[in-house]
């Protein structure tokens, strides 16, 4: 597994990279993009990137003129980082079709129907699945 997302991460790292954007660009692009505005933290916690890496990407694509900070309507003392208009014209139009595209070139060696069978085995183990520790009735072992 390790291999294989070696391996994701270079291409997609290829795909963005004439955008000049990297792979943790695209996951907040992404992120935010279909979840809407959110904090860092937010951001941070649910993709998995430290708070400082995280302060770092949200700074390089808010020069790019792609985010922008707004102050949070439901508590000011904190910020929302939301997609420009230009951010989410560039994630749509140009970068999305070369994710698919890297995406594509990934799964090459599967058949359409081991496709299928790989997303639908890879989002059970990463969603569908009991938390530590507990038997299927959910109760604690």
């Amino acid at each position: 597994m390790s291999k294989a997302n070696d391996m994701f991460v270079q291409i997609l790292e290829s795909a963005v990279e004439p955008f000049g954007l990297r792979s943790k660009d695209f996951i907040v692009l992404t992120a935010i993009d279909t979840m809407g505005p959110q904090s860092q933290q937010q951001l941070a916690s649910t993709h998995g990137i430290d708070r400082t890496t995280m302060v770092s990407v949200v700074d390089g694509l808010e020069r790019l003129g792609l985010v922008q900070r707004a102050r949070n309507p439901d508590d000011r003392r904190k910020y929302a980082i939301g997609l420009t208009s230009e951010g989410q014209a560039l994630l749509r139009h140009k970068v999305a079709p070369a994710m698919l595209d890297a995406l594509d070139n990934f799964l090459a060696p599967f058949s359409p129907d081991e496709r299928e069978l790989f997303n639908k085995l890879l989002w059970r183990l990463v969603y569908e699945r009991d938390s530590p520790g507990e038997d299927e009735a959910g109760e604690r072992a």
